[in-house]
């Protein structure tokens, strides 16, 4: 079969990137099927079809963008990392590239870092008043132990890099851990890890501290070494900020305590914790109200709120007929005081901490969310789809 020209084919690489790049896609995924290549963006969290490619211009494609991104186009059986970059209105977007051997040839994910995507001002996090306020003082505390929680995707690094931009200023000198850097921040000094040559987190961490830092992020707390080190960091005059996979803020003490850190540990070191989620945000040109359904109203009753109507997404022309238009984080803020550090001195149950933060006024994940969904920002579907 007759083989479409070079030109062609960087003309279609072309036009993908560009389409991605401009509908706000975080990742391209490029799929070897056994009929073709299945082409999908990953927009405000979920997946979508964009395009399908005749099975005779699927090598071509990928290859073209192996090359782009200074990868071996011949090893085909082996996954591959690389990495290119394009511009965009004069600005540098970043694309890191990975490919996985499949039964009907290689799938290939594109990774966008976008900085004119990147949402780094602390006020349009989506947090409210109360705990807006909280993060803040948080921030400007001397010394702590600061960690932000949730699955992959959720937003994490973003609300520790708009911290950091908050609190930056030529008096402070910030050292970042990462693996990878998503987004340069100017006047911050960033590291990044190679596991491969030894540099990890804990060896970072050691190294870090050497640095004369105030304020120090850490990208991941992975295992007990840098949990230590990080707590030893924010016992002896450090800020220390960084993040945690776990479902919600108490499961964070839990979490700690399996690795090993000592209840006396976490109290003296623990200043605070940040649960959050992304939930798309209803399109505001085409959303519509409408009346809640029975089963919709036994569920907010069941979290104590009241609603009469609630937001639906419909689809449009600015949205791209999706309904949904970028994404706001939800949050839930566990604050220590004395009383939720006797408690975690004496090794409690989550249902126990989770009362105490109850307690002492924290609002839930999805109680957030219901505020939102309230206030017509967000759908109750969508809050549920990412909550329940």
């Amino acid at each position: 079969m007759e083989q479409v020209s070079e030109q062609s084919v960087i003309q279609i690489v072309n036009t993908l990137m560009q389409h991605a790049i401009e509908r706000g896609a975080s990742d391209i995924h490029l799929e070897s099927r056994q009929d073709g290549l299945r082409v999908r963006l990953r927009i405000d969290g979920l997946l979508y079809d964009h395009k399908f490619f005749d099975k005779m211009l699927m090598p071509q494609i990928i290859s073209r963008l192996k090359v782009l991104a200074n990868m071996d186009i011949a090893q085909k059986r082996v996954p591959q990392d690389g990495k290119f970059q394009l511009l965009k209105n004069d600005v540098q977007v970043d694309l890191r590239v990975s490919t996985f051997p499949t039964l009907f040839g290689q799938k290939m994910v594109i990774r966008i870092l976008d900085p004119t995507e990147k949402n780094i001002d602390i006020t349009c996090l989506g947090m409210s008043v109360e705990q807006l306020q909280k993060f803040q003082q948080l921030l400007v505390d001397p010394q702590g132990f600061f960690l932000v929680t949730g699955p992959t995707g959720s937003g994490k690094t973003t609300t520790l890099y708009a911290g950091l931009s908050h609190i930056n200023s030529q008096e402070k000198n910030i050292v970042t851990l990462e693996d990878p850097i998503e987004y340069h921040i100017e006047d911050i000094t960033q590291g990044h890890i190679h596991p491969e040559a030894g540099f990890t987190f804990e060896k970072g961490m050691r190294s870090l501290l050497r640095q004369d830092p105030d304020i120090v992020m850490v990208g991941e707390i992975r295992d007990m070494q840098t949990a230590r080190i990080a707590i030893q960091a924010a016992m002896t005059g450090h800020l220390v900020l960084s993040t945690l996979h776990t479902n919600d803020a108490p499961s964070v003490v839990m979490r700690l305590m399996d690795m090993g850190i000592e209840p006396f540990l976490i109290n003296a070191s623990l200043s605070g914790i940040l649960a959050q989620r992304l939930v798309r945000v209803l399109c505001f040109t085409c959303k519509v109200s409408r009346i809640l359904t029975e089963k919709e109203q036994e569920t907010c009753m069941r979290y104590g709120f009241c609603l009469d109507t609630v937001y639906d997404a419909q689809g449009c022309q600015d949205c791209f007929d999706v309904g949904y238009k970028g994404r706001v984080g939800i949050f839930e803020m566990m604050l220590f005081n004395d009383a939720m550090r006797t408690l975690i001195s004496h090794s409690p149950s989550i249902d126990d901490i989770r009362a105490q933060a109850k307690t002492d006024g924290m609002v839930s994940l999805l109680a957030d969310g219901l505020e939102k969904v309230k206030q017509g920002i967000i759908s109750l579907q969508e809050l549920l789809r990412v909550v329940t």
